[in-house]
């Protein structure tokens, strides 16, 4: 037991944010942390050259090399100043068809991978392997690929495959499936009733093609227990492990979401039921204590320790090898550009010949992309100020997928306020973001209809490319617009 207390750390991924580490406090604390033993890092924000000089100087301090994870769905730019910023899932599988576009997706992927073996990170938290089968889903949407389960299983073992090629490692994510649910696991527990089976065949098709890790998202699934999986024994030894065979890194979501707020003692739940590690506890040195201390009392056996830290040795010392850089096939910026091009998806379009446009936005744009609208077209108003004129209304909503934040849709009463517009004018309706926020009257009524699937400067770009070459863009909406 002595042995034990002082690996404990080892199980356990702390946030790291590289936005904070120019203070000197801040940057103690997480040298402190590598120093008493921390098995890695979770890597949020700061800007590149810094943050890949902070990871070189923390991994020359550890004995081990120290495990670097970062959500980078999106490239590295989604979390670190002056990263690449590339499509979102969805938009991925709206542009790229892998029978025709494998090669270029590989060449978009391997920019991602550059990059994060460049900065330091060793485990690129992706893909995401839900099966977005819920319209209102806050937190999932445009992060999964689709709601088909052969297209996720399809995209996701590309991933899979490509990442492992150059020998980064990769954590397909949210186990046993977060597509269904209505609510987002960083502000409550989402109880998914009636919980699909088809949600669970991209997990095993990525088992299939070796994943080396699993996220367990913080779900309530009564058709397998009444514990959130992340604290089941039945959905992570015996349903992940035993059943469907995987025998790589198990982790949990982020522990500090408030998913789990009601339940106590959950980092030591977790590694009892079967997790090797616990990742973003509000307090790594709290969560250590609180295991060590439910390991004295019996209620986890020194077993199931070492189990875990011989799970978390051994990923550690394959990432040893992972420091493998490579040519890029071609330049970054036009890898990027193509592929938010490819993205833009246009299922409807009855206006030829446009000559005369008034955009109108409406939903979570900051002013980037309100300047952005002016430079192409002119001139650009907030959707509450339209307008009848002699031009077509172009109308623009902007939604966005983030943790926490309630920027997934629009209000109802902009939704009524287009509907009245598009039943009135000949409208050009364009979806930027989730694609759900275009109900089926909307479609059926407007004139011209494109679907974008990230709501930044680079999808804007790649609209207005595809606005002048008169919306010939072939993206493929790869979800059904349902009622």
């Amino acid at each position: 037991m002595k042995n034990l207390e002082n690996l404990i750390l080892k199980l356990i991924i702390a946030r790291l944010d590289g936005d904070k580490i120019s203070d000197k406090a801040y940057s103690k604390y997480i040298e402190k942390l590598v120093d008493d033993g921390i098995g890695g890092f979770v890597l949020f924000g700061g800007e590149y050259k810094e943050v890949k000089e902070f990871l070189f100087h923390l991994q020359s301090k550890s004995l081990k090399p120290l495990i670097i994870a970062s959500d980078i769905e999106r490239g590295v730019g989604q979390q670190i100043d002056k990263g690449t910023i590339i499509p979102c899932q969805m938009a991925i599988a709206a542009g790229f068809d892998l029978m025709r576009d494998a090669l270029e997706l590989e060449n978009l992927y391997s920019l991602v991978i550059n990059e994060a073996f460049d900065l330091g990170i060793n485990l690129a938290l992706l893909p995401v392997l839900d099966v977005n089968n819920e319209r209102l889903n806050p937190i999932i949407c445009t992060r999964a690929f689709s709601d088909d389960p052969e297209l996720v299983c399809r995209f996701g073992t590309f991933l899979i495959k490509t990442f492992n090629k150059y020998e980064l490692a990769t954590c397909g994510k949210h186990f046993p499936g977060h597509g269904g649910s209505k609510i987002d696991s960083h502000l409550s527990l989402p109880i998914i009733e009636d919980f699909d089976s088809n949600h669970l065949e991209p997990f095993k098709a990525a088992i299939d093609e070796g994943v080396p890790a699993i996220m367990v998202g913080h779900l309530l699934l009564p058709h397998f227990d009444s514990k959130p999986a992340t604290l089941s024994g039945k959905i992570i030894s015996e349903l992940l492990t035993k059943k469907l065979g995987f025998k790589g890194l198990i982790l949990t979501d982020a522990m500090n979401m408030k998913a789990l707020k009601d339940y106590p003692n959950c980092n030591a739940s977790a590694i009892k039921e079967g997790v090797h590690i616990i990742l973003h506890p509000e307090d790594p040195y709290e969560a250590k204590e609180e295991i060590l201390k439910n390991l004295k009392k019996g209620f986890i056996g020194e077993k199931t320790i070492w189990t875990a830290l011989k799970m978390v040795s051994a990923f550690r010392r394959n990432i040893r090898r992972r420091a493998k850089f490579f040519k890029l096939s071609k330049n970054r910026d036009y890898l990027v550009y193509e592929a938010f091009k490819r993205s833009v998806t246009v299922v409807k379009n009855e206006l030829k010949g446009i000559t005369k446009v008034t955009p109108y936005l409406v939903g979570f744009y900051n002013k980037n992309l309100k300047d952005l609208f002016v430079k192409n077209f002119g001139k650009v108003f907030d959707l509450k100020s339209f307008s009848a004129n002699d031009s077509i209304p172009l109308i623009a909503i902007f939604t966005d997928i983030k943790g926490g934040k309630r920027q997934y849709d629009i209000e109802e009463e902009d939704k009524i306020f287009i509907e009245k517009i598009v039943s009135k004018y000949p409208t050009i309706l364009v979806s930027f973001g989730n694609p759900y926020v275009l109900t089926p009257p909307l479609i059926e009524k407007a004139k011209t209809v494109v679907f974008l699937y990230d709501s930044n400067e680079q999808a804007f770009t790649a609209f207005s490319e595809s606005f002048k070459e008169g919306l010939k863009s072939k993206g493929r909406l790869p979800v059904k617009i349902v009622k």
